[in-house]
């Protein structure tokens, strides 16, 4: 709480828990004016936050249980709503999935996805900045239970034509995108899932880059746009999957970068040594033996054996740099460095 800067004014400003900031009349007279919620923002981290692709609206969720939308060229805040269970994930439906750009799909801690719209009363496109543009509304359009564990990465497919979920419950899960979105099936992975990202038009195939938490990464061909036959299972398990996992190279680099500076040293003190000795014949000084030899250097016996944890660094983010390549940011041991990493030849 802070007091108004006017001295004889009861106004307070208070913050509260739930992310409000209020104004607060503490006059405690028969004239006390009722308390007034000034802002009103997310509680907590901010989990997921994206921004769609045709108009300037933005949507963000957390795990105060709420989805936020914002006009972020008029600056203003246009509307929220309230779940049972936290928002940990968030992506805006690509032009050609929903050409108004008003449709997200949003991902929460149980498990469950919810495609959403936002529209105003009159069920038109929000043009954001434009006069009366807070005049909004989200509305859900379907929901749909495939993880057991907190959604962490939602993507949409180049084409628009599927949309991949990832959990924490290590499987990944494929939809096939239309008016409602229809279950096609889902890959087991070796890990919780961290990112997901599609190949980019540029690549030939058509694949999903899986990014596993504990230093896992496996490509999925794109499945079929269809459900399985299956009946007892949505499991997918006729696809060519490849895997990498993360081997620690940090120590070996140190070394070669210790191993670089060593050689440059050693270059140094044999060019030293030997302008020494020169300048010492055109004296006519007479060398011993030892002191023609070139100085002995031990620094590269006293390094360090080569070091790699037991345990894979975690996995920080990714994405692709070629067909079959990726970069990958690692946490842990193997921070600071971004690495080149390439699936092995099918």
């Amino acid at each position: 709480m802070v007091k108004t800067r006017e001295n004889d004014s009861p106004v307070w400003f208070a913050q509260d828990a739930s992310g409000g900031i209020w104004k607060l009349d503490l006059s405690f007279s028969n004239i006390t004016q009722d308390p007034e919620q000034l802002f009103s923002f997310h509680s907590g981290k901010i989990n997921a936050l994206d921004a769609s692709p045709s108009t300037y609206l933005m949507a963000t969720t957390s795990s105060d249980r709420s989805v936020r939308i914002y006009d972020f060229a008029g600056k203003l805040p246009l509307v929220e709503m309230k779940f049972k269970q936290g928002g940990t994930s968030l992506i805006w439906a690509p032009r050609m999935v929903n050409p108004k750009g008003g449709l997200f799909a949003m991902g929460f801690q149980d498990g469950v996805i919810r495609i959403l719209e936002v529209y105003n009363s009159s069920g038109m496109r929000l043009l954001a900045g434009r006069s009366g543009s807070q005049d909004a509304a989200i509305g859900l359009k379907q929901a749909f239970k495939p993880h057991e564990a907190s959604v962490t990465c939602l993507a949409y497919e180049r084409n628009g034509e599927i949309l991949a979920t990832g959990s924490l419950d290590r499987t990944v899960f494929f939809f096939a995108v239309g008016d409602t979105y229809e279950p096609i099936g889902f890959i087991q992975v070796p890990g919780p899932v961290k990112e997901l990202h599609w190949s980019p038009p540029s690549h030939e195939e058509n694949t999903l880059l899986v990014l596993c938490e504990n230093g896992f990464a496996v490509e999925i061909p794109v499945p079929a746009a269809e459900k399985n036959n299956t009946v007892s299972t949505y499991e997918i398990s006729n696809l060519p999957l490849r895997y990498f996992r993360f081997s620690s190279i940090r120590s070996k680099i140190e070394r070669e970068e210790q191993l670089a500076q060593i050689q440059k040293n050693r270059e140094q003190k044999l060019k030293e040594h030997q302008a020494w000795v020169q300048k010492q014949k055109e004296r006519g000084v007479e060398l011993t033996e030892e002191e023609l030899q070139e100085p002995y250097d031990d620094e590269e016996e006293k390094l360090p054996e080569l070091y790699v944890p037991k345990e894979p660094s975690p996995i920080l983010c990714g994405f692709y740099a070629s067909p079959g390549k990726f970069w990958l940011s690692m946490d842990g041991y193997d921070s600071g460095f971004l690495y080149l990493c390439e699936f092995s030849q099918k």
